[in-house]
């Protein structure tokens, strides 16, 4: 079983211009897209159209509780949300579909919705031996900065797997846990190390230097693609190009795609790194973070030339 929490879920709202995004200026809308949002609900919406049982957990604002259910369930995926009186919030994304785009991320509940300890308690239920839980995005504010590091650490202890997608100090204080997959961009790994990774060469010693302590480590590099990192091997995907109309859940659904070929074997191969790199380009060429198409990722899968480093 594959269980994805998100603590800090969101609806994303992505609005396309009919004109050129401008600073101080007045464009019409051609059109707009609202979906379920959040790390670990996009990466569950991957998983599922791979045929892999998912669960969706996390904390949820009532108010949208039917919302997030009417989309995922159709799909297979089982929602497990532990409802809160605050509203979720509302993420804004807006393109022009000619490449410039303007993100607005809300930061979410302004105060705990409820104690940590219910946290660590209700994801205590949701998981059982042997599950991998992948964890992703933001934590709420007024949780303890270590939060994900207690998760991982509950998690292991339970004999889980664990997949952590995050930034700031929470990854930073999460490291020492070692969760077992690892995908932060380049810039939150580089922020997380204290380290430049301006070049290759410093990205490659990061990488190798983190190695030996997860299983798997993806840095996601935005429109250049991904690099992935195990077992003392360093393979590096270019993205396919394609026309780029909003970015959002990109790297989510290259993580999900990721886990969908990998967690079966758990063999890193440059198809599976094809793959993800792929998901991520699909997700690209649609407005918000829809369900993808198996094919089209199949189709720019077969145009990546992954490389060893």
């Amino acid at each position: 079983m594959v269980v994805t929490l998100t603590l800090n879920p969101a609806v994303d709202l992505s609005i396309e211009t009919s004109a050129p995004l401008r600073w101080n200026g007045v464009v019409p809308v051609r059109r707009e897209v609202e979906t379920p949002g959040g790390k670990g609900v996009n990466v569950a919406k991957v998983l599922a159209v791979n045929g892999q049982t998912t669960t969706a957990a996390g904390l949820l604002g009532r108010d949208r509780l039917a919302c997030f259910k009417s989309f995922l369930e159709p799909v297979g995926i089982r929602c497990c949300f532990r409802e809160v009186d605050h509203p979720t919030r509302v993420n804004l994304m807006i393109t022009d579909g000619a490449g410039r785009e303007l993100k607005v991320n809300r930061p979410g509940w302004t105060y705990p919705p409820i104690p940590f300890d219910e946290v660590m308690a209700f994801v205590r239920s949701v998981i059982h031996p042997g599950d991998w839980l992948l964890m992703g995005g933001s934590l709420p504010q007024g949780f303890p900065e270590d939060g994900y590091a207690r998760l991982v650490r509950m998690a292991h202890e339970m004999n889980c797997l664990v997949g952590l997608d995050t930034s700031g100090l929470p990854l930073r204080l999460a490291l020492s846990e070692k969760p077992d997959l690892l995908k932060p961009n380049r810039r939150e790994l580089a922020e997380a190390l204290g380290q430049r990774l301006n070049s290759e060469r410093l990205l490659l010693r990061a990488l190798a230097s983190l190695s030996p302590h997860h299983e798997v480590i993806i840095v996601s590099d935005g429109p250049r693609g991904a690099w992935f990192a195990s077992k003392g091997e360093i393979l590096f995907a270019p993205s396919p190009p394609v026309d780029r109309k909003d970015s959002t859940g990109a790297g989510d659904s290259l993580f999900g795609q990721f886990c969908a070929d990998y967690l079966p074997s758990r063999r890193l191969t440059p198809e599976i790194t094809a793959r993800a790199v792929a998901a991520g380009a699909a997700a690209v060429e649609q407005l918000g973070s829809p369900i993808l198409s198996r094919q089209r990722i199949q189709e720019l899968a077969a145009g990546v030339a992954v490389e060893r480093r």
